[in-house]
């Protein structure tokens, strides 16, 4: 089995890219949507090179097709996340237009509707995530981590988020399997800033939960 894949997110400086890249995460991610950890794409394009060969995820929620291709060529992206309601259609254009590979968050439930439009996009990793509108319940992160496993069974390469932390992600990749996951709010002092601890843990709780 490939090792699961490890994808820090709210990356705000280079000397937190170069922290995180440094200790083995696998690809990085810089917010483009609100967020308190929002940046620009010139601050985007300064982390970029502080780490020139990281894999840097930028993401958006239905932001216009025209501003996502201009933030991608500024920022050297490697890879688009979508957090909004994106279409199958939308996200065949940006990826025409970008060549650029897609990780589309679903809202619980939807991946595993094969009636849903979302869930037939291609090429893409499918991201599930809490929903953030609600308190993290260890309820809803049993319910996510269930039907996370079920997508993993059926071949779907997911990347797994919500409510993830470095006393919780070992248990998380052992019953889910998914081809990632993905972490902000569990690895950070505050809001844009990473905890040095915290991330060396989690990547170690990732490779062990992997074994």
């Amino acid at each position: 089995m490939n090792a699961v894949k490890i994808k820090i997110c709210g990356i705000t400086s280079p000397e937190d890219a170069l922290l995180c890249h440094g200790m083995g995460a696998d690809f990085l991610g810089v917010i483009f949507a609100d967020s308190p950890r929002r940046i620009t794409s010139e601050e985007a394009a300064a982390i970029r090179r502080a780490v020139p060969d990281a894999r840097l995820v930028g993401v958006f929620m239905d932001a216009d097709l025209d501003e996502i291709v201009r933030t991608a060529q500024v920022a050297g992206l490697d890879m688009i996340q979508l957090h909004g309601s994106e279409s199958a259609s939308y996200c065949t254009e940006l990826h025409a237009r970008t060549g650029l590979p897609l990780v589309k968050a679903l809202a619980q439930g939807r991946l595993l509707d094969r009636k849903d439009p979302a869930a037939q996009i291609a090429p893409a990793h499918f991201l599930l995530d809490l929903d953030k509108t609600e308190p993290v319940r260890m309820k809803a992160i049993d319910a996510l981590w269930s039907e996370a496993a079920e997508a993993s069974r059926r071949g779907y390469e997911l990347f797994l988020a919500g409510g993830l932390d470095p006393t919780n992600v070992r248990e998380a990749v052992r019953k889910v399997r998914p081809f990632g996951v993905d972490v902000c709010r569990g690895v950070e002092k505050e809001p844009g800033v990473k905890d040095t601890a915290a991330v060396k843990r989690f990547i170690a709780e990732v490779k062990n939960g992997d074994e």
